[in-house]
């Protein structure tokens, strides 16, 4: 096989989010094909998968071989989002009292 030979890109068979979660532990995830419960809600039955990695950029560049095929991919993050508190803005000293 030579190196300028092109794989073909893989899709997933249809899975629910707890399953695309339990097998791309902590990884963002292109989707397509998501069956979803309402228009315009995050929440789906099943989804395929067309790409995972655990960049941000890594299931992006996979999906890019179905950007022809749907007109909607969806890009999520499996794991648990932390959010830092933010830094107060107001410095309480001798001065400002």
């Amino acid at each position: 096989m030579s190196a300028a030979t092109v794989l073909a890109p893989e899709i997933s068979e249809p899975l629910t989010w707890a399953e695309i979660c339990a097998r791309y532990p902590d990884e963002w995830v292109c989707i397509v094909e998501m069956d979803q419960l309402h228009p315009n809600g995050f929440a789906f039955r099943t989804a395929r998968v067309v790409g995972h990695g655990k960049t941000r950029r890594a299931p992006v560049d996979q999906a890019m071989a179905w950007r022809d095929s749907y007109d909607l991919i969806g890009h999520f993050y499996t794991g648990r989002i932390t959010v830092r508190p933010p830094r107060p803005s107001l410095v309480l000293d001798e001065e400002t009292r």
